[in-house]
């Protein structure tokens, strides 16, 4: 075992691991090491089946394909918002781990505070690289939620990080807008750094969540300008109407 699964190891028993979801110290019930006994009905009920986001939600462009874990609701919008409002950053470990179970089929760490266990059996990378989206101007990227889904990813997936892309310009929150103004306002709005260089590399582009589909369409259009072959897009949650049986507030 290399010196980082053990800083992990040690972590786990010095700092106990939380449900993303409540904040429940997670113990050895936790269902696939990440969610708290009293929350697993919800992650369940939560999760997008099958994870390939459907094109008739959303308006994808420059993308091969889109993937999320989970609908944007309940307790994993709350997650996420513990994350990036309230500055609870440490939540995104299991929620990428959850991503990596849910997504890529990845087995479960064995207990909370372990990395889930990831083998292609392919042989071949399902990607070159993972490209978060970056933040908003000022905003500090490590400290982001796509960027820390994307580092815990990588280290699970055994794939490189690299965070290519840059906001050129401010644009307005895109929350409130509907679909064509979403798309005007970040128009031009993403770009690889200058010099880079993605000739014919498979990037994964990851972001929190994907509303319209008009941030990570724009962010996949400069990483194929900067050479990429093809990119793929993945989320934490995708801001979708619920199906029927996923609603608490109907009778089925």
């Amino acid at each position: 075992m290399n010196a980082a699964r053990l800083a992990e190891r040690a972590a786990a028993l010095l700092w106990p691991r939380r449900c993303p979801f409540c904040g429940a110290v997670l113990g050895a019930d936790a269902a696939l090491a990440a969610v708290c006994p009293d929350c697993r009905a919800e992650e369940q009920r939560l999760r997008h089946t099958p994870p390939r986001l459907p094109e008739t939600e959303h308006t994808f462009t420059a993308l091969s394909a889109a993937f999320g874990g989970y609908y944007y609701a309940g307790a994993v919008r709350h997650a996420i918002l513990l994350c990036k409002q309230y500055e609870n950053p440490w939540y995104a470990r299991e929620l990428a781990d959850l991503l990596a179970v849910r997504v890529f089929g990845a087995m479960p760490a064995k207990m909370p505070g372990g990395r889930p266990g990831y083998q292609n059996l392919t042989g071949l990378p399902l990607f070159d690289v993972l490209a978060p989206v970056p933040p908003r101007p000022g905003g500090v990227m490590a400290d982001s939620l796509p960027y820390q889904l994307a580092k815990r990813l990588g280290q699970v997936l055994a794939l490189p990080l690299d965070p290519v892309l840059v906001m050129t310009r401010a644009n307005r929150e895109q929350k409130g807008l509907d679909r064509a103004e979403r798309l005007r306002n970040v128009r031009g709005a993403y770009a690889a750094r200058p010099g880079t260089d993605l000739t014919g590399r498979r990037v994964l582009l990851v972001d929190d969540i994907i509303t319209t589909g008009a941030t990570v369409s724009v962010c996949a259009l400069a990483l194929q300008q900067a050479g990429a072959a093809d990119v793929a897009a993945l989320c934490l949650a995708a801001d979708e109407e619920l199906t029927v049986e996923k609603r608490t507030d109907v009778k089925t």
